[in-house]
């Protein structure tokens, strides 16, 4: 059987597609974190404990401080923002300011970690955070714990996803600034490095509840505010 010059090049550039196609898909597939690690461990402390970040708006003068600093008196919840210019990461700031006071009140430190600059006098601007504020230039922390970025295939598959997610944040203003595929966390240490909560996202919608915030910091449930099932107020800013 013969085989035409044109035939054969049609096989190969199919073959090259579908591996090319292949590669893309397990890359974009392979996006979750590490796993997360159990409850009582010091596992993400030590690894992150020497981690220098830099101070936006912060508990002292100090231009950076180590992030160990952080739950050496008292336990803290680090939130780790995926990007600044993110319309959810914007709209789940503002709803985990909710229980800030409440933390406070408990003695609990709440921390918000940004990855890059870009995008934070917009952030800033725009009110959707107040409390402490940091950024860890070269993602060394998502390094240390390998907290991964989602493959480009799989990204557009999430934004189909969350679209749900999109309508609640309908309001909040936003833009497409900054690494836009890299996965955020959360997580609740006490005094001293031990884990009570570790939370990483699997997509860009996913974020833990405030009750399972408040329940791992030992907040009582009858101290929960009553404003946690109401929407946050929306902000636009230009």
């Amino acid at each position: 059987m013969r085989f035409s010059r044109v035939s054969v090049f049609s096989a190969a550039a199919a073959a090259v597609a579908a591996t090319s196609l292949s590669v893309l898909f397990s890359r974009a597939t392979f996006h979750q974190a590490a796993m997360a690690t159990q409850k009582g461990s010091t596992h993400v402390a030590d690894a992150i404990k020497d981690v220098e970040v830099e101070t936006v708006r912060g508990a002292s003068d100090s231009n950076y401080v180590k992030v160990g600093s952080f739950w050496q008196d008292q336990t803290v919840v680090i939130h780790i923002l995926r990007r600044f210019g993110c319309k959810l990461c914007r709209y789940n700031a503002l709803e985990l300011q909710k229980i800030v006071p409440t933390l406070e009140d408990h003695n609990v430190r709440i921390i918000a970690i940004g990855i890059e600059k870009l995008g934070l006098k917009e952030f800033q601007d725009g009110g959707f955070w107040n409390g402490e504020l940091y950024i860890d230039n070269g993602k060394k922390i998502h390094n240390a714990l390998s907290i991964k970025s989602v493959g480009i295939l799989n990204s557009f598959k999430m934004l189909y996803d969350i679209r749900d997610a999109l309508k609640k944040a309908n309001d909040v203003s936003g833009n497409l600034k900054g690494d836009g595929r890299q996965l955020g966390a959360t997580f609740v240490i006490a005094k001293g490095g031990t884990m009570l909560m570790d939370f990483r996202q699997k997509d860009f919608a996913d974020q833990p509840s405030l009750e399972s915030i408040l329940e791992a910091c030992g907040v009582d449930r009858k101290d929960y505010p009553s404003n946690l099932n109401t929407e946050s107020e929306r902000l636009v800013c230009d």
